[in-house]
């Protein structure tokens, strides 16, 4: 097992190349990583807090997602069962319900075929109360550049590729962005999606794409959009429909309902009561990482968590739903008198604007959390917590994308430093997948050696030492070229190099008039060196949403990348 148990995490990187993934450890080790996993998450050794909280979290997982798809995938929801939480293993992921790019769209098609093939579940869990920064899709377009004039000649296209951010109507403008689930449907209508739908078809049309998933499935996108409360259970929905169309089966659950759940109550609980002994091991591990890493930021790899007096700022979010603008903030927890905790959103409780008071005691927490839930006071777990909590208590294995992933060798270590346990294995997956754009034909060919950097160099040089390009075969440039190097042969001692100056600077511009034919040649060469490179990063970008593909090129490069990081081969069955 050695090997599956790195002493350290090596450093990840997603794949340049088109059609190519990165997974680690490699996929083909899931089955061991499942038994590896469930060594550690049933060991008799595990505390009797652990062991029920992680009973109960995975009962309440099924059952939410069974409750949350049965409104448009009830034979799904029907077709995983109470009996299959002990009898099948569970892998695990999480994204934000964005209309992200196919390199994070692969790890759903990566997790259902792991389930295939060892026979287990997958589940996704929504991350829907981060904020919805990703409020528009950038779209390659093709346009005809305005030509200006210039001193030097050069050829340009007549069209080239650029892009353009299309916003995406889910919030009115000069509104603040507010966490996914807060950002309701309502403020999206219909005639603004016709407009932004439009603009998209005609941007991709315009360089050559194919029919994008998103025009092809307008209708279903509206439809989830109508019936949904809010824009992330609406694309949320809508992708896990055309991932059920194509094969792909994954249960689904929002992270928010997770939470409403008496057992991530618990788990607030346990977290609450120990939290002291939390904010140091969490301060004491992202030192330590930060150190190992040397990295200076102090926003990374995450905040140092605060203290005031006996108030702890702990790795949480606490806010109120249904409110015109529904704000994040971190949460702070402080002892109160009859064996009860203050959490709210501010280190002196006498200044907080949400607040909610929980009791220690077993037998009274699972109602005050469920009246917690129904005031509208939102309690969510920041990044390294809600992968502590999905790893220990839901997934038999969790599948990471590369932020994540890198990041979670830090959670590992709070595992490991406050629970007490070693910490489950996670895998981390990307891919990349390009659009298929093709360079415009008619744009200059630029000569392999050519290269920005070296053309900036000699135009440097063209400015500071211009007589090294005279052509020494032309009788003019010759003549100049003598005349430079006697003056350099020729200097004047101190005090007497005023003439000497005047007419080395009045030959300097001569040679610059002689070599200008040259300075504009490489500037034409600079700026269609420069343009082929915008055309390149254009092409090449994996960062297009994958709504913006054809729908089964992209589904059929996504499936061909799953089955072969399964079988541990680099084929990406381009």
């Amino acid at each position: 097992m050695s090997h599956l148990v790195p002493s350290s995490r090596p450093s990840l990187k997603v794949p340049k190349e088109n059609n190519r993934f990165l997974c680690w450890p490699p996929a083909s080790d899931s089955p061991q990583l499942l038994q590896r996993n469930q060594v550690i998450l049933s060991h008799r050794a595990l505390p009797v807090w652990f062991r029920e909280l992680r009973i109960l979290a995975r009962s309440q997982a099924l059952t939410a997602s069974k409750s949350y798809m049965s409104s448009y995938a009830p034979s799904l929801a029907d077709f995983v069962s109470v009996s299959d939480l002990n009898a099948k293993h569970w892998v695990v992921g999480g994204h934000q319900p964005e209309l992200f790019h196919p390199g994070v769209w692969f790890k759903n098609f990566l997790m259902s075929e792991i389930g295939k093939q060892t026979d287990s579940i997958g589940m996704q869990v929504i991350v829907d109360h981060d904020v919805a920064r990703s409020d528009s899709l950038r779209v390659p377009y093709l346009y005809s550049p305005t030509i200006v004039p210039s001193t030097f000649a050069v050829h340009r296209p007549a069209s080239e590729l650029a892009q353009r951010s299309i916003p995406l109507p889910i919030r009115g403008e000069s509104k603040p962005r507010m966490p996914w689930h807060s950002t309701l449907s309502l403020n999206a209508d219909a005639e603004s999606w016709n407009r932004t739908l439009a603009n998209i078809e005609q941007s991709t049309k315009s360089c050559g794409l194919a029919e994008p998933l998103i025009h092809r499935h307008q209708e279903l996108l509206k439809n989830c959009i109508a019936s949904q409360k809010n824009i992330g259970d609406a694309f949320s929905e809508f992708r896990h429909r055309i991932e059920m169309s194509h094969g792909v089966f994954n249960l689904e659950v929002p992270l928010g309902h997770l939470c409403s759940e008496s057992a991530f109550g618990f788990f607030v609980q346990h977290c609450v009561r120990n939290a002291e002994s939390l904010w140091s091991s969490y301060n004491r591990c992202r030192d330590a990482y930060r150190e190992r890493h040397r990295i200076r930021n102090q926003g990374q790899p995450v905040l140092e968590l605060l203290r005031n007096a006996n108030s702890f700022e702990l790795p949480f979010w606490i806010y109120q739903e249904k409110q015109p603008v529904v704000e994040r903030k971190r949460m702070w927890a402080s002892s109160l008198p009859g064996n009860q905790m203050l959490l709210c959103d501010h280190a002196q409780p006498d200044r907080a604007t949400v607040s909610a008071i929980v009791p220690l005691a077993e037998e009274e927490f699972a109602q005050a959390w469920q009246r917690i839930a129904e005031r509208g006071v939102c309690i969510r777990p920041r990044a390294l917590m809600t992968t502590m909590y999905l790893r220990c208590f839901v997934a038999d294995l969790f599948v990471h994308g590369i932020g994540g992933g890198t990041y979670d060798e830090l959670t590992d270590d709070i595992i490991k430093d406050w629970i007490g346990i070693d910490a489950p294995i996670y895998l981390t997956s990307s891919a990349s997948l390009h659009l298929p754009l093709n360079a415009n034909q008619e744009s200059e060919s630029i000569e392999p050696t050519a290269s920005r950097n070296s053309i900036e160099r000699e135009l440097h040089l063209m400015r500071s030492v211009p007589e090294r390009y005279l052509d020494r075969a032309n009788d003019a440039q010759r003549i100049l070229a003598e005349a430079h190097s006697l003056k350099i042969a020729n200097i004047p001692e101190r005090g007497k190099k005023l003439v000497w100056h005047k007419e080395m600077a009045s030959l300097k511009q001569q040679i610059e008039i002689a070599i200008e034919p040259k300075k504009r040649a490489a500037l034409a060469k600079l700026e269609a060196t420069q343009r082929e490179l915008r055309q390149r990063k254009i092409i090449s970008s994996r960062e297009y949403s994958f709504v913006l593909f054809e729908e089964q090129d992209v589904v059929d490069r996504l499936a061909r990348l799953a089955n072969a990081a399964y079988r541990d081969t680099t084929d990406s069955g381009k």
